[in-house]
């Protein structure tokens, strides 16, 4: 059965001096918004949370990255992606191993497993942004996606 639509008919955006026009809530609900519809995609594929798609995308593809640039890159918590590739490990998502240039280093990489998952989540995902951003006309997606990474970049 397909998601239902919970939008209401559209209306016009509240007053940006409003507290619900705010620029930053808007931005933070919007970020909600795409992020649940990522995360239902990820969970339907055995994943926990977008987090685990983003970790098996960037460590199968690219060069290879430390668990601690891999963190840095992603802005997560060592800790909390130490965390993420213990669960991702033990479900045969990833392995990790010794890394030939600093024996002291490991290398998490995708398993076969963990592309085939990332590949079906990138599909879902794809549908998924796809139907939240409807509202958007899909020429201006690409000009959307670029002003966010603007307003990113700079942290």
């Amino acid at each position: 059965m397909p998601p239902q639509n919970k939008r209401r008919d559209a209306s016009p955006p509240p007053d940006a001096g409003s507290a619900v026009g705010d620029l930053t809530w808007l931005a933070h609900r919007a970020a909600a918004a795409l992020g649940d519809a990522f995360n239902e995609v990820s969970r339907d594929a055995g994943l926990a949370d977008l987090r685990d798609w983003l970790v098996l995308e960037l460590i199968s593809n690219g060069p290879e990255r430390t668990q601690l640039e891999i963190a840095t890159e992603l802005g997560v918590d060592k800790t909390t992606l130490v965390s993420i590739l213990d669960r991702m490990e033990r479900d045969g998502l990833v392995v990790r191993e010794l890394s030939a240039r600093d024996r002291r280093v490991r290398i998490p990489r995708a398993t076969a497993k963990g592309v085939e998952v990332k590949d079906q989540v990138a599909i879902a995902r794809e549908t998924a942004i796809t139907r939240r951003l409807s509202s958007i006309p899909a020429r201006d997606h690409a000009k959307f996606h670029a002003m966010l990474w603007s307003i990113v970049q700079d942290q």
